[in-house]
């Protein structure tokens, strides 16, 4: 075989359909059904260990609940009559149909599974499958392989069948004429396709999903043209060690019937395969009592910094959470990296404004003294015995000074021992929240001193953002107006 050849081989068509079977458990096979009557009861099925009396008795109810069905036919339940626990996003059976069935840009579009309806195919029931359709000159072609007709066809049927097809404008007398096709034979074709007709619902492909149940006979038959494939899912069940459903994904000018059941049934979840649009999805409506305005915080904050008066000379301002927050060890820094709501919102915002922020416990000792600090964990003193030097015991905490909206003293909130503190620089701190956080924590120790009495740590955990001093600001605007 020349390269010519080799790179002909290598551009023979797909199969337009795709198979394989889908590991599953028992709690994602349970089948709830109910009939449209006003009488009509309820009922559950697990589909995975559904004996032969209950399919028996599923398939004489659903064939009573439809006028027109007998026992020559199909049992079939509709989409607004049963429920499943078989979810087939979270199975991510979609990811491996668009590997397989899609090719270029297509491959590449989110996709959406409807359900349609449940069959149960049984030993009395057949499907009359229509007559082969003989191969025309044009379409000649080696058993097994679609003609030029077929492939044309069918490339011309999924293009005009998206919801893209105002972008292709071609009749099909010109499509006929641009690829050299009879158009006499083509619209023969199209007449006797029993997929292409007005009832057709949305999508572009089927996707059946067939149960394991114990069944002689019953293997799928598909057709295009003059070409036929056939699926025999009890192989494929064989095949696999994991309790397993199978599928099959074909496009809609494949036809499909099911062979004749010897014994069992055949039960076959279908859905619709489509590419979903902003259309499909219904949008919810926010009542917006009392939502946070983002903007105005935005602008509260970026105004706040701007304020020369506030903190002139540098500290921390603090945001008090407003929700509580699980941590996997005594740090809280990494609750930062998941918060949510108005903290997210407040952290967000800090960031944009390129101002540095962490997640950090603003605390407030009583005891002998009284101070305020920070922490990164949370403290816990209970397994200490007496603490006589509390600074000593707590290695040199961040020792903070509350002050007001203007930089004094805010002595209300707490009282700064200065015999404590000696030595240590207190950096101001300013409440931005009129609240207390929503995640605060409360412990004891035993403060030793003149005589022993119990000491309590108070703890808020809080946004704690970063404000430099007027002078580093000036400082750093006058360096890049001298760049």
């Amino acid at each position: 075989m020349g390269n010519l050849d080799n790179v002909r081989a290598s551009m023979k068509p797909r199969p337009p359909y795709c198979c394989g079977t889908l590991p599953v458990t028992p709690d994602t096979c349970t089948l709830f059904y109910t009939g449209t009557g006003v009488d009509d009861h309820a009922g559950k099925m697990n589909l995975l260990s559904a004996t032969s009396e209950e399919l028996h008795h599923l398939t004489c109810y659903c064939r009573a609940q439809s006028p027109t069905a007998n026992n020559f036919t199909p049992a079939q339940l509709n989409a607004i009559e049963i429920a499943t626990t078989f979810d087939v996003e979270h199975c991510r059976l979609t990811e491996a149909i668009r590997s397989e069935l899609l090719e270029g840009g297509n491959s590449k579009r989110p996709l959406q599974l409807l359900v349609q309806h449940l069959k149960i195919y049984d030993a009395e029931c057949h499907e009359i499958f229509p007559p082969v359709l003989p191969a025309t000159k044009e379409g000649s072609a080696s058993a097994g392989q679609p003609s030029l007709l077929d492939v044309c066809l069918h490339e011309y049927r999924l293009v005009k069948s998206h919801e893209e097809s105002r972008m292709f404008s071609l009749s099909l007398d010109e499509f006929c004429d641009v690829f050299g096709l009879s158009s006499v034979e083509v619209r023969r074709r199209e007449s006797t396709n029993l997929c292409t007709n007005e009832g057709t619902p949305e999508g572009f492909a089927t996707v059946l999903v067939v149960f394991p149940t114990d069944i002689e006979g019953g293997a799928l038959l598909l057709r295009q043209g003059h070409h036929e494939w056939a699926i025999d899912f009890a192989e494929l069940f064989a095949r696999t060690a994991q309790t397993s459903v199978a599928f099959l994904a074909f496009y809609d000018d494949v036809q499909f019937a099911v062979r004749k059941i010897t014994s069992g049934h055949c039960v076959i979840l279908t859905y619709r395969l489509h590419f979903p649009t902003n259309n499909d999805i219904p949008l919810a409506t926010l009542e917006r009592k009392d939502v946070y305005d983002v903007n105005s915080l935005e602008t509260g904050i970026t105004e706040l910094l701007l304020d020369p008066g506030i903190l002139p000379e540098g500290g921390y301002l603090a945001f008090g959470l407003h929700s509580q927050y699980m941590s996997t060890s005594r740090s809280v820094v990494d609750v930062g990296n998941h918060l949510k709501g108005r903290d997210a919102m407040i952290a967000c915002i800090l960031s944009s404004l390129s101002i540095p922020w962490s997640i950090r416990i603003l605390y407030r000792n009583v005891g002998w003294t009284e101070f305020s600090f920070l922490a990164d964990h949370i403290v816990d003193l209970s397994s200490h015995g007496e603490v006589h030097h509390l600074m000593e015991t707590l290695e040199s905490p961040e020792i903070v000074c509350f002050v007001g909206a203007r930089g004094e003293p805010d002595r209300k909130r707490a009282r700064l021992d200065e015999n404590a503190v000696e030595g240590k620089d207190a950096t101001d701190i300013m409440l931005v929240s009129t609240r207390p956080s929503a995640w605060s924590f409360h412990s004891h120790y035993v403060a030793g001193g003149r005589e022993v009495m119990m000491g309590n740590l108070y703890g808020d955990a809080c946004i704690i953002a970063e404000r430099p001093s007027l002078a580093m600001i000036r400082g750093g605007r006058d360096q890049r107006m001298e760049c």
